[in-house]
């Protein structure tokens, strides 16, 4: 569908109202992070009392876009529900670019900033120009001249009256194009489920986030680093982090996959539960215990994936961190050690391309990820005894068992004599653990008498006496 327009006025004074009515929609997919303070607040104001406030505010008209969509796809169509539920809720108009603008106004009317003091040009008949002191900068306090107009002066409007959720998206990113928009900002600005359950995500752990993209000021104290977090980073590692929950790591952290998650039913929707529980653990482990892990051979950001991939694989396969600290400690101890090991761990197909773990921190293609996923899972095996616990319905019992079993067995199942991967070891439903000797025939339930196998060859293995139908547990 084309997007349509045309050009309009609107005094602040109407603009106001309709802030204040609550008519005009602040759509958080085109929004800035970035809030104006006072001074910029001010400096608008004064660009609209002197007339240099020309850039057109765009917004979209709730019932023209619906009346449209209904023709054209009919009222099933999702943007057609989209546009109607703000119908529904009392919106006239949503805004695509302007929020601070708007924003800027309704605060003005509400006394919520004052004008900067001095002398302003107004160049009408009967106002050429007036004076702000510290007795007038506000707008209860101004001289009804004053008043009277600055609520008349108009402020021009682009009002989009044909168009998709997608076609919004792309007018916001050509508006803003002077800006240069970074991959996560232009995400953002797609209307969709999961664009809103990551902002809401990003601003229920706010306090972590901060603690995350934080940095050292120059009397050396950490500090938020507002750049970051208003360029929308905490966003992208919460869309990273369902892609990973949604995928594992045979998509890769780049672009297209990211791109892709920012829609109403997509798998990062339905498993975003998941993805909401790793960011709580992420923030909360580092809001308690700071950001160091992640500062291993300056790979901050993708140390912070490798986390976040070992958190998924322990909820995934219900292993329980019983002791925070002691858990944050192992990882950061055992990621530097890993990053400084100078072994070579891949060397590609043509034995060129030679990489230690370090190395493969550098790039987010699948096949870094996995060989790093599978060094994560492997490492569960030395996390000391006491900090993992994996529970069941039916019991509680140290996960390291499997991995003992798994290392003993090199890595294969003893029925099959197929390799077991990484991933699978604590899988239920893949693996399970098994009496070498049958119980039947006197095998003791001990871990010297247990091997770790395929739970479908397990399943169909029988010995002359007993059908083996379930794995054997360990007080």
């Amino acid at each position: 569908m084309k997007t349509k327009h045309v050009s309009n006025k609107i005094r602040v004074s109407q603009l106001a109202y309709h802030m204040v009515e609550n008519k005009i929609y602040l759509d958080e997919a085109f929004q800035s992070n970035t809030r104006w303070g006072n001074q910029a607040n001010q400096e608008y104001m004064r660009s609209i009392i002197e007339g240099r406030a020309i850039t057109p505010i765009t917004v979209g008209s709730v019932d023209s876009i619906l009346a449209q969509l209904e023709v054209r796809f009919g009222p099933t169509h999702v943007d057609y529900n989209f546009f109607k539920d703000l119908r529904d809720k009392g919106f006239k108009y949503i805004t695509i670019d302007g929020n601070n603008r708007d924003n800027c106004v309704l605060k003005f009317i509400n006394n919520e900033f004052p004008l900067a003091l001095g002398r302003y040009e107004s160049d009408e008949e009967d106002l050429a120009e007036f004076t702000i002191t510290n007795d007038n900068k506000y707008y209860k306090n101004l001289d009804p001249s004053v008043k009277n107009y600055i609520d008349g002066i108009f402020l021009n409007l682009a009002v989009v009256t044909q168009s998709t959720r997608i076609g919004l998206a792309e007018l916001f990113s050509n508006v803003n194009k002077g800006m240069v928009l970074n991959s996560q900002e232009k995400r953002n600005a797609i209307p969709c489920k999961f664009g809103q359950l990551v902002r809401d995500t990003a601003r229920k752990h706010a306090d972590g986030f901060g603690r995350i993209f934080s940095k050292i000021s120059k009397n050396k104290k950490e500090t938020i680093d507002d750049k970051k977090i208003n360029r929308r980073f905490p966003d992208e590692l919460i869309v990273k982090t369902a892609v990973i929950v949604s995928h594992g790591t045979v998509k890769g952290l780049f672009s297209p996959p990211l791109d892709a998650a920012y829609s109403d039913n997509t798998s990062e929707v339905i498993t975003f539960n998941q993805t909401e529980k790793i960011i709580s653990q992420l923030t909360k482990l580092t809001l308690k215990y700071g950001k160091t892990a992640f500062a291993a051979s300056g790979a901050y950001d993708s140390n912070m994936i490798d986390l976040i991939m070992l958190l998924n694989h322990l909820n995934k396969n219900k292993v329980v961190i019983e002791d925070d600290e002691k858990f944050y400690d192992w990882f950061t101890e055992s990621q530097l050690a890993r990053t400084s090991n100078p072994e070579i761990i891949y060397e590609g197909k043509t034995k060129t391309n030679k990489r230690t773990y370090a190395g493969l921190l550098r790039s987010a293609n699948p096949n870094f990820l996995k060989i790093r996923e599978d060094i994560l899972i492997d490492s569960i095996s030395e996390v000391p005894d006491g900090i993992l616990t994996f529970r069941d319905t039916n019991r509680n019992y140290n996960p390291k068992i499997r991995y003992t079993l798994w290392k003993r067995q090199d890595g294969k199942c003893s029925i099959t004599g197929k390799q077991i991967q990484p991933r699978h070891i604590l899988d239920g439903q893949v693996t399970h653990i098994d009496h070498n000797v049958p119980h039947r025939h006197g095998g003791e339930t001990t871990l010297e008498n247990a091997r770790l196998v395929y739970k479908e060859a397990n399943l169909e293995k029988s010995d002359a006496l007993e059908l083996v139908t379930e794995e054997i547990t360990f007080d």
